[in-house]
């Protein structure tokens, strides 16, 4: 667990509740983060937490009165930490880690009822409802953390804390959860890693193209980033594509026959996660200008804000260059699918056809073995030219074991 400090710039530009939102919608999509609290009080009691936490009004918007007054909620015990010492039933100590928390560990029930006594006088100011299964205010106690005198003293070992909200739930995408399994499929984190890199905003309309598909994990991730939820939720597979608002409109193109990916499959899985499947998923060679072209009129002949993909590599899919490549007529050199493909854009500026938006971002992972830079692995100079790209920054370099 890990802490953060935010504070609002002097000029309150940006405002608290603004702020806020900013912080809660990062860590909805933010795919490595489980869960972000907000801490209200640390001490070295629970008796103490109640005290400081009403002291500085902490609570007032669920009390009685206040603006959310109505919220349900509960509060939950969490102990972490080192080994323990417990004793067995024949008397002999023995070491034992401490539980980890997730969905088939309960809280220790008895302990949790203990510490809400202790912390009556706060609690008996609540207005809303106990709420145990899917409360709308989520307050926890947490215990056994390490640095948790970065409040106050190094005594503190016990936290007050509000949820703020939670990462995405990726488990929803992974393979063996989908209709249409490629033989090589992109792990949910991979996918919405790619996705956040781009900096996909969930506003309306903006356009995305992934020219190496597969069965779409990348537009999936997409999806999910810029669909805004309503009542429904996105776990419902019953639920229609009508209760999330468009927040995107997607485009996918892949090489390989029904055989290989179902595009039919594909819709299935956006369809059953409630989420807008792509406008279009184009069978063809990304490489083609006829392809391209049709891409194009899938989002009414514009080019995209973004291109985000995992195009293929190694030697089975490195391609043969043809004339697109821009390499000369009889050239018998293989290149990237990626070269090969900023060769075509190149081609599409020259035409006045543009794929990507001037300003967009393109976002694709690069293998890079032992003993390569990644330098050593870009497509070219020539090619990144030819589509007018520059590289920003000195790329994300991830070590994959």
């Amino acid at each position: 667990m890990q802490y953060v400090s935010i504070s609002v710039p002097s000029s309150n530009v940006i405002s608290d509740r603004s702020l806020s939102e900013i912080y809660k919608v990062t860590i909805e999509r933010c795919s490595l983060i489980r869960t972000s609290f907000q801490i209200v009080a640390s001490g070295e009691s629970y008796e103490q937490i109640a005290t400081k936490a009403l002291d500085d009004n902490s609570f007032n918007d669920i009390m009685e009165g206040g603006s959310n007054e109505h919220l349900t909620w509960s509060i939950r015990l969490r102990r972490y930490g080192p080994m323990q010492m417990v004793e067995s039933k024949s008397n002999v100590k023995r070491s034992q880690q401490q539980a980890r928390y997730g969905k088939n560990v309960r809280s220790p029930l008895r302990d949790e009822r203990k510490a809400i006594l202790e912390m009556k006088e706060l609690v008996q100011t609540f207005a809303g409802k106990v709420d145990l299964t899917d409360p709308q205010c989520r307050i926890y106690l947490l215990e056994g953390l390490r640095h948790c005198n970065v409040l106050s003293g190094d005594k503190d070992d016990k936290l007050l804390a509000r949820m703020v909200a939670k990462g995405p739930k990726t488990s929803i995408y992974r393979p063996n959860t989908r209709i249409c399994v490629t033989t090589t499929p992109l792990c949910p984190l991979a996918s919405f890693t790619l996705c956040n890199i781009a900096q996909i905003q969930r506003r309306g309309n903006c356009t995305i193209l992934d020219p190496f598909a597969g069965s779409c994990a990348t537009l999936l991730a997409a999806a999910h980033i810029t669909t805004q939820p309503t009542a429904s939720s996105i776990s419902n597979a019953s639920t229609t594509q009508q209760s999330s608002q468009r927040g995107c409109q997607s485009v996918a193109i892949e090489i390989a026959h029904n055989g290989y990916v179902n595009r039919d499959d594909i819709i299935k899985d956006f369809e059953t996660r409630s989420l807008p499947h792509p406008v279009d998923i184009i069978r063809g060679d990304c490489t083609s200008s006829e392809i391209r072209h049709q891409a194009r009129l899938a989002i009414g002949g514009k080019a995209f804000d973004f291109i985000v993909t995992d195009p293929p590599y190694g030697i089975r899919e490195a391609m043969s260059s043809g004339e697109e490549s821009n390499l000369g007529e009889g050239s018998t050199e293989t290149i990237s699918p990626l070269t090969q493909l900023f060769y075509a854009m190149g081609q599409d500026i020259s035409n006045g056809t543009p794929l990507l938006k001037q300003g967009g971002r393109l976002v694709a992972f690069i293998p890079v073995q032992k003993g390569q830079s990644l330098e050593d692995c870009l497509p070219d100079s020539n090619a990144r030219d030819a589509a007018h790209l520059v590289m920003e920054g000195e790329g994300k370099e991830q070590v994959l074991r």
